[in-house]
C-alpha cells in the first residue's frame, strides 16, 4: 500500500541484467522489510533478518534460510564463513540467474562481526556476483551505520548499484488507508498519526478519527501510547533529553537560544542532539527563504505528526488516559484545541504539497519551497520557486471562514515587501483554505492565471484534471 515510486524502482533494479548491491534504509516501522518483499515477489529470493546473536547463531539460520530455497546441500552444511555464504550463492545465481539475497538489519551482522563489510567489498570485486547477476540488498533501521556504510572510508564506497532511504508516507499515500474518509478527515488523520505504515495499519478504516485515537494513543493498552518513547529509546543514547528536547519544540521554543534556556544546556552542547533528530527526520531545521544563506537565524521545527500530536495531547494528560478516561481526554482535551493544531500542521501539509505536486497546478514542479519569517510586520506560509524561474506565495488557512479578497490582497502586498523574488515579473499566489473561498476570489482565480486556489480534494486524492473531470460528470 503506498510506496509506488520507491516499488517500481525496486523492482526495475532486480530485473536489470546486470548485479546489483541495493542498501536501503529508514526508521523502524517505516515500512522497509514489507517493500523489499514486495518488490521482490515471484523472484528467487533469499531473505534473512539477522538477530542480535552471535554472528555463529546468525550464520545457522542464514543456512536454514538458504535450504528452504535452494534445498539442502552437503557443501551448505560445511560452510562457516559469511564469504563462503557469498560465493555459494553466486554459484546457485547461475543456476537461478538474478537470485535475491536481502540481509535485514544488516547493522546487526556487523556489530559481532566487523570484518563483513570488507568481506563484501572483497567478493564484489572478485566478478562472482556478475556471473548469475545476483542482487544483495543490505537493510537497516540504524540510519548513521546504514549511511557510514557508504561514506568514502569504508569498504563499500562507491560499489553500491541502488540506495534508498525510506521516509514517511506522504498525505496522498496515506489516503489509502482510510478509503472513506473525507478529505477533511484524512488531514486530521495524517495530522494525528503521520506517514508511519505500522501506524496507519493499526487504524481501523471502519471507525473515526476519535475512535482510532482513543484505541491507539489514548487508552492504557493502546498500541501506540508509549511510541514516541519507544522510538528514542530504541534509536537513541539519552532518550531523556531527546525527548525534553522535542518537547521544548512542540511548545514553541523554535530556536537554538530558547530550546537551549527551556532545558538550561549550552547551545554547543545542544548541536548534536538536534542533528540526530535532523537524521531520524523528526526535527528539521529551516530558515527563512528571503535570509542569507550563511545566517544562523534557523527554526527547529518537528517533522513528525504523531510525535508533535503526543506531546501537545497526550504526554500532559497521561495521568488521566492510565486511569482510564480516554474519552474524556479527546472530547475535552483534544476536541477544543484541535483546529489551532491543525492551523500549524495544515501549513507542514501545504508545504510538503508544494514540494511535490505544485506542477499539476502550475505545470512546472517547485524547485525549492519553504516559508518566508522572522520580520516585524509579516510573515508567508508557503513560498518557493518553479524550475521555469517563476515564484510562488501561499496562504494557508484552517478555518471556517472562506478564503476572502482582503487575504489576497495581503498575500500579494506581503510578496511586494519579501526580497525573495523581488523584480520578477513571473508571480504565483497559492490559496490553500479549508473553507474555500469568498465568490469573488473564486471570480478572480478564474480570470487572473496567477490566483490559484488549491482545495483539500485536490491535496489528498487527485490531480486538477482528475478533480475537473469529476465535477463536470457530476
Amino acid at each position: 500500500m503506498g510506496r509506488e515510486r520507491e516499488l517500481k524502482a525496486l523492482k526495475s533494479e532486480f530485473a536489470a541484467n546486470r548485479a546489483a548491491l541495493v542498501v536501503a534504509y529508514g526508521r523502524r516501522r517505516i515500512g522497509k522489510s514489507r517493500l523489499l518483499r514486495e518488490a521482490a515477489l515471484g523472484l528467487p529470493e533469499i531473505y534473512f533478518q539477522a538477530t542480535q546473536s552471535v554472528s555463529a547463531i546468525n550464520m545457522e539460520q542464514i543456512k536454514i534460510e538458504i535450504a528452504n530455497v535452494l534445498d539442502a546441500s552437503p557443501i551448505l552444511d560445511g560452510i562457516n564463513t559469511w564469504e563462503a555464504v557469498f560465493h555459494y550463492l553466486a554459484d546457485a545465481a547461475r543456476v537461478k540467474p538474478g537470485l535475491i539475497l536481502t540481509l535485514d538489519e544488516f547493522p546487526y551482522l556487523v556489530s559481532n562481526d566487523e570484518s563483513l563489510p570488507s568481506v563484501l567489498q572483497r567478493f564484489w570485486d572478485s566478478g562472482k556476483p556478475q556471473e548469475g547477476n545476483l542482487k544483495l540488498v543490505l537493510c537497516g533501521s540504524a540510519i548513521s551505520q546504514m549511511e557510514d556504510l557508504l561514506a568514502e572510508r569504508n569498504p563499500l564506497y562507491g560499489r553500491k548499484t541502488m540506495s534508498l532511504e525510506l521516509r514517511q508516507m506522504s498525505l496522498r499515500e496515506v489516503g489509502a488507508f482510510f478509503p472513506s474518509y473525507s478529505a477533511e478527515e484524512l488531514f486530521k488523520t495524517y495530522a494525528t498519526f503521520g506517514g508511519v505504515p505500522h501506524y496507519l495499519s493499526l487504524c481501523d478504516n471502519d471507525v473515526d478519527l476519535r475512535m482510532n485515537t482513543v484505541n491507539l494513543l489514548l487508552s492504557p493498552t493502546g498500541p501506540l501510547i508509549d511510541e514516541p518513547t519507544n522510538l528514542l529509546q530504541s534509536e537513541l543514547r539519552e532518550p531523556g533529553t531527546y525527548s525534553s528536547i522535542i518537547a521544548a519544540i512542540a511548545e514553541g521554543s523554535l530556536d537554538l537560544s530558547r530550546i537551549g534556556d527551556r532545558l538550561k544546556m549550552s547551545t554547543t552542547s545542544l548541536l548534536p542532539y538536534l542533528s540526530k533528530l535532523e537524521r531520524l527526520h523528526i526535527v528539521a531545521s529551516v530558515r527563512s527563504l528571503d535570509a542569507d544563506p550563511k545566517a544562523r537565524n534557523r527554526r527547529f521545527v518537528l517533522n513528525d505528526h504523531l510525535m508533535r500530536f503526543w506531546h501537545n495531547f497526550v504526554r500532559s494528560n497521561l495521568g488521566a488516559i492510565v486511569a482510564g478516561h480516554g474519552e474524556a481526554v479527546y472530547d475535552h482535551a483534544i476536541s477544543g484545541g484541535m483546529s489551532e493544531f491543525m492551523g500549524s500542521a495544515f501549513e507542514s501539509i501545504c508545504l510538503d504539497y508544494s514540494s511535490k505536486h505544485l506542477g499539476e497546478i502550475l505545470g512546472v514542479p517547485a524547485s525549492e519551497a519553504g516559508s518566508i519569517w522572522g520580520h516585524a510586520d509579516f510573515d508567508i506560509d508557503i513560498a518557493g520557486r518553479t524550475l521555469d524561474g517563476s515564484f510562488f506565495y501561499g496562504e494557508c488557512k484552517w478555518k471556517s471562514k472562506p478564503f476572502d479578497l482582503s487575504m489576497l490582497m495581503k498575500l500579494r502586498e506581503r510578496s511586494e515587501l519579501t526580497k525573495y523574488g523581488g523584480g520578477n515579473e513571473s508571480k504565483h499566489y497559492l490559496i490553500f483554505s479549508k473553507s474555500g473561498c469568498t465568490h469573488d476570489v473564486a471570480r478572480l482565480s478564474e480570470h487572473d492565471p496567477s490566483v490559484h486556489m488549491i482545495s483539500l480534494q485536490e491535496m489528498a486524492f487527485a490531480t486538477r484534471r482528475d478533480v475537473e473531470a469529476t465535477m463536470s460528470s457530476s
